[in-house]
């Protein structure tokens, strides 16, 4: 296809900024600050009631506001909507704002050095956070832990935009961001440029060095050559300083971006395998059984029976086996991938693998989704009883566990068909001759199945 076809092809696309109320929203300078003002106060309120409440909820009768707001509202419900808004949390985060703000009043405005160019260290802070959750942090049942961490990442918001220009944060170190990046290449709506033709011709890049009406892109992005949604943070700036109206939000298939993207990347790729293993692993130390397997094997190593329980130290060291397990199991999944790659693809197998390894985005998304099942209903039924509180009426609730994992086993097997069929449209994009298609497929089948029959087998476990 060449550039006027695309070109054709992309103005006959609907744009949602073509509705008077959105057009007028994104293009007002007040309303993204605003935005951020009503969050940034939440963000403190949930501060305040996280530090002020006891550690771990299960014995010391704390206030419960930090995590339920943080654990059973804003991260399951995000999870849920991604497909639908992809990055637009970043549009009202009050950490990344934050980080703005600093800049608006001092900042060395140095270059984010070339070397960490990379989501690697976004990568290994979240699977830290998860590989930690359980034995030493307890975010999710430990609220001045839940609150310490949001200090922490918005104390990192506030360093970096003191140090380095832009919103490196959210670039290259923010977590949450990496996942919503990697999992918007599945949304329902991107941001693009209407015609690469008017901006080839137009020689003032507003978009990227900015005007009076909206900033250059803060992470660097540049709407002529972006092909995919990872790295927008939908900060709508390009909206406003565009004087050519060249910017469109429109609607399109969900994962036309894993389709049709040439662009991938190690990093994003080892990630997808790790979200997908780490999350099995996590419903299944939901399950009596299953959990019992690793704890016993964990104090089947322990060489300080004779040390009380709940002392900081027997803490540290299941923490430290946490990690290494975490560490294995996500170093294993990508090596299973990876070799898979080998045994059936051939060719330059580095570069396979991490093609081959975005196919498994929806995958990693069901999983995803599935751990957050439970959490999501909780988190709607309790804002469904307080509406009903507040207009005097008793509205009780009780979650079906056997409905839970009826939920979460087909949301697994929506990944994997829509897993399979996605590596077949890479596949034949990237395969040359009927060999290479069924070698590829072979490679991400064999994967995917076995992600399956594991996410089966801990989903049959009783949770009891």
């Amino acid at each position: 296809m060449n550039k006027d076809e695309t070109d054709n092809e992309n103005n006959e696309k609907p744009d949602l900024l073509d509705v008077y109320f959105f057009n007028n929203l994104f293009s007002n300078r007040f309303f993204k600050p605003a935005v951020n003002l009503v969050f940034f106060a939440v963000l403190i309120i949930i501060l305040y009631y996280g530090l002020a409440s006891k550690p771990d909820l299960r014995f010391h009768g704390g206030i419960p506001f930090a995590t339920t707001m943080i654990w059973d509202l804003w991260h399951p419900i995000l999870a849920f909507t991604i497909i639908f808004f992809g990055r637009l949390w970043c549009f009202a985060c009050p950490i990344g704002a934050v980080g703005d703000w600093t800049q608006s009043v001092f900042s060395l405005k140095k270059k984010y050095p070339e070397k960490y160019r990379n989501l690697w260290i976004a990568v290994i802070l979240f699977l830290l956070i998860f590989a930690a959750e359980r034995h030493f942090f307890m975010f999710t049942r430990n609220p001045p832990n839940t609150a310490l961490l949001l200090i922490f990442f918005t104390g990192l918001a506030v360093v970096m935009g003191a140090i380095f220009e832009k919103r490196s944060f959210c670039r290259y170190i923010c977590p949450i961001g990496l996942v919503l990046g990697v999992f918007s290449m599945l949304s329902i709506i991107e941001l693009r440029c209407k015609s690469k033709k008017t901006c080839s011709e137009h020689n003032i890049k507003e978009c990227v060095i900015g005007t009076e009406a909206g900033k250059g892109c803060p992470v660097g992005e540049f709407p002529q050559t972006m092909e995919r949604n990872n790295y927008c943070i939908m900060c709508m700036e390009c909206v406003k300083s565009c004087s050519k109206d060249n910017i469109r939000i429109s609607p399109r298939l969900p994962g036309a971006d894993i389709i049709r993207s040439r662009k991938t990347h190690m990093d994003e790729a080892y990630l997808v395998h790790g979200i997908i293993i780490i999350f099995l692993f996590v419903m299944g130390m939901e399950r009596f059984e299953f959990r019992n397997i690793i704890i016993n094997f964990v104090r089947s190593t322990a060489p300080f029976d004779y040390i009380a329980n709940y002392t900081f130290f027997v803490n540290y060291y299941r923490n430290m086996w946490a990690i290494i397990i975490f560490t294995s199991i996500t170093l294993g999944a990508a090596g299973l991938m990876y070799l898979s790659t080998k045994v059936f693809s051939g060719g330059n197998t580095k570069q396979k693998f991490i093609d081959l390894s975005y196919a498994f985005i929806p995958l990693a998304l069901s999983v995803y989704l599935a751990e957050n099942t439970f959490r999501f209903l909780k988190g709607i039924l309790l804002i469904i009883s307080t509406i009903g509180k507040m207009f005097g009426k008793v509205w009780e609730f009780a979650i079906n566990f056997q409905t839970i994992n009826h939920i979460q086993i087909l949301l697994l097997l929506a990944g994997f068909i829509f897993t399979v069929w996605t590596g077949y449209l890479i596949s034949k994009r990237l395969s040359q001759t009927e060999k290479e298609l069924r070698q590829s497929m072979f490679a991400i089948g064999v994967t995917a199945v076995v992600y399956l029959l594991i996410g089966v087998k801990i989903l049959t476990i009783p949770i009891i």
